[in-house]
């Protein structure tokens, strides 16, 4: 716990009798060093929280999920939007 809090790290224990547990967050964790750590060499600490805060936001908003058929979140939002408002959404 000391060495998670010393960088501000704030840790989340799953409860016990949740048998998905952190399936999500394991994942992400995976598809972030596959996809960032493992591909780049980085020259500081700081280029490398650079590169994963912007696959991050890269992940939210255009990389395809396989739990919405391989589209990206602003493809299905925009789906969601005209459907729900009966318009375009740019």
């Amino acid at each position: 716990m000391k060495f998670c809090s010393e960088p501000g790290i704030k840790q989340i224990l799953a409860s016990y009798n949740n048998p998905k547990g952190n399936a999500e967050t394991e994942k992400m964790i995976r598809t972030i060093k596959e996809e960032v750590i493992c591909v780049n060499e980085f020259d500081s600490l700081d280029e490398a929280r650079e590169k994963i805060k912007g696959f991050i936001e890269f992940y939210n908003r255009e990389y395809p999920h396989l739990a919405i058929g391989y589209k990206s979140p602003s493809l299905c939002f925009k789906k969601w939007m005209e459907k729900e408002g009966g318009e375009k959404v740019a």
